[in-house]
């Protein structure tokens, strides 16, 4: 096999790997088994603890959106029927306040987003 063929099919098989590890991946399998439900979890946004002396707490938040990971998930096959959000805390700083009583505290953690979808034979589309 000549040496480009050959990087050509290992790229397609790299891509191959990564799509099923997906979640649309995942949820493309399932149907396959014959699965009547999959559950998707994305971490929706993480939130970091700032604490600055003399200054204050703060947080910095970085945000992700699922819509569409669920649109690729949907069109495996699936319909959304519930999401909900948790906020899961990983810790906090805080701070004697500066010159007044009291503390300057910073939670630091994550949103989750869990998402449960059911079977739906119609919002399949062609591989």
């Amino acid at each position: 096999m000549p040496r480009l063929a050959q990087k050509r099919l290992q790229g397609v098989e790299r891509e191959r790997a990564a799509f099923e590890r997906s979640p649309a991946g995942r949820a493309r399998a399932g149907f396959a088994r014959g699965d009547q439900v999959f559950q998707y979890v994305i971490d929706v946004m993480n939130q970091k603890a700032v604490i600055v002396a003399m200054v204050g707490g703060t947080t910095t938040k970085q945000t992700s959106d699922p819509v569409a990971v669920l649109n690729s998930v949907c069109q495996e096959g699936r319909e959304l029927v519930n999401g909900s959000f948790v906020f899961v805390e990983q810790g906090q700083e805080s701070r004697d306040k500066f010159m007044s009583s009291g503390q300057n505290v910073a939670i630091k953690g994550e949103v989750m987003g869990y998402y449960l979808l059911k079977r739906c034979e119609v919002n399949r589309r062609a591989a």
